[in-house]
């Protein structure tokens, strides 16, 4: 029998980390820089700066959602004790997700009414999410990349609470075919609840509970 291969963890989670990083920072490249000079009948640049509120408001929801993502990400490979090949590649969709959300988040700032747009933008954070929560499910399945003591409580509410988080952004990211500003309301929404419990040191993933 060909023996098992498997990573370490040290290394996905330094490349998780670093793709992360890139992606918030690049955020902020959406934000347009106005040049009072430039534009005709400017009145001055305060006027022109309080034009970008849609371009502000996407740029802060997309930092704090890249954030729960990576919160999530540190809390689920707290738990993972090493790394096949499924998990890397469940790996790389998160990073692929978490990749676009500069693209998805521009999108939105520039196109804050149309109904693609916030499609996309929720079906962006729903892969990213889902892709963690995958790995998660798959890395406890019979416990085959965590430790063996790893209750079994803790398992299945983890992946209970993960699933009721999926059904939730699929719907925010449904409801775009009515209206976008649905979308935008149930993923601000999400933000806020999940940053205030985490604030509160009450995290959906706890790190505590097993």
């Amino acid at each position: 029998m060909a023996e098992k291969r498997f990573f370490e963890t040290e290394r996905i989670v330094g490349l998780s980390d670093g793709v992360v990083a890139i992606s918030m920072t690049l955020l902020v490249l959406t934000l347009s820089v106005p040049v009072v000079k430039e534009i005709a009948d400017a009145e001055g640049l305060w006027p022109e700066i309080r034009g970008l509120w849609r371009e502000t408001l996407a740029y802060l929801l997309s930092f704090f959602i890249i954030g729960l993502l990576w919160s999530y990400h540190h809390l689920v490979f707290r738990h993972i004790r090493r790394a096949n090949g499924t998990l890397l590649f469940l790996n790389m969709l998160f990073l692929l997700a978490v990749s676009l959300m500069p693209f998805s988040s521009a999108l939105v700032a520039n196109n804050w009414d149309e109904r693609l747009a916030a499609i996309i933008y929720g079906a962006n954070l729903f892969l990213a999410a889902a892709a963690i929560a995958a790995s998660f499910a798959y890395a406890t399945y019979r416990r085959r990349l965590v430790d063996p003591d790893l209750g079994g409580g803790f398992i299945r509410r983890e992946n209970f609470i993960s699933v009721w988080l999926l059904l939730v952004l699929a719907v925010g990211a449904s409801l775009g075919f009515i209206n976008p500003f649905l979308t935008y309301s149930v993923l601000g929404f999400l933000v806020v609840f999940y940053w205030v419990t985490i604030a509160l040191d009450r995290e959906g993933v706890s790190a505590r509970r097993k």
